[in-house]
């Protein structure tokens, strides 16, 4: 099984499915802000190495921050291991949504849209999320460009309404 693996930095790793994990939401666990409600094996055992910060899991990827760097190696080799024995023929999960969506949000700008940005030199951040509206500032280049809307529209606003169905409209400041 190929899982892709994109390293963030030195504490942070996000590995992408080779097909869908049978999830309907996603989860999200810190460490010290939100503990893990749902039991899932596959979580249940990445979490019990015990050095893990922050991890988010969707239907096409599982991102993780490790406690310390000298942990992310072995936290990807576990992981990959769990994901290559998982099997995603199971009946689907799903998951109630939860607190954190600021988090969430934060969470999908840097590991889906910023990379897209990045490649033309801008980058995006949350503002604020309130009552199912994002609000997001557009940095570097994309600030003034006249794609911006179009870029908001398809590419910010639609993926996080995919992973975050309580995420309704995102407007731009």
């Amino acid at each position: 099984m190929i899982i892709e693996q994109k390293r963030l930095s030195a504490l942070e790793t996000t590995l992408f499915f080779p097909k869908r994990f049978p999830i309907n939401g996603v989860i999200y666990y810190h460490k010290e802000q939100a503990p893990l409600t749902e039991s899932i094996d596959l979580l249940d055992n990445i979490l019990s190495y015990g050095e893990i910060n922050v991890l988010f899991l969707t239907e096409n990827f599982i991102y993780i921050q490790s406690s310390e760097a000298a942990y992310l190696e072995d936290i990807e080799a576990l992981t990959m291991a769990e994901i290559s024995e998982y099997n995603f023929d199971t009946q689907k999960i799903s998951i109630p949504s939860q607190e954190h969506t600021d988090a969430k949000i934060k969470l999908i700008l840097k590991i889906i849209v910023a990379p897209f940005l990045q490649r033309d030199g801008g980058d995006i951040e949350l503002v604020s999320y309130h009552n199912g509206t994002a609000i997001v500032h557009f940095l570097g280049k994309c600030q003034g460009c006249p794609y911006a809307q179009k870029t908001l529209k398809e590419r910010v606003e639609k993926n996080l309404i995919y992973y975050l169905p309580e995420v309704r409209e995102v407007i731009l400041q």
